[in-house]
């Protein structure tokens, strides 16, 4: 199952209030079937399959997909003055 940092959590809520969100919104995270990459995106509910992942008060959800290649990952974040940014670590 993905684990969400505390630093990651609070990036999501930020990004969550700045977008007008509501308490059961959370980022979305799927894989393209294009590139096979993986995308994020704020959404205000998970899809019907969705894994829903609740760590600090924040939702983070993901397709089937996405939850099987994320399965042993840790969501993280790094926030400057200007920039935040979120990355996986093993």
């Amino acid at each position: 199952m993905l684990t969400v940092t505390a630093g990651a959590a609070t990036l999501i809520r930020a990004l969550n209030l700045n977008a007008g969100g509501s308490h059961g919104s959370g980022l979305r995270i799927v894989i393209d079937p294009v590139h096979e990459s993986l995308s994020m995106s704020l959404a205000s509910r998970p899809a019907p399959s969705d894994t829903v992942v609740v760590s600090f008060d924040t939702r983070v959800f993901l397709s089937s997909d996405a939850s099987q290649r994320l399965a042993s990952r840790t969501l993280q974040a790094h926030t400057t003055p200007t920039r935040s940014s979120f990355f996986f670590s093993p």
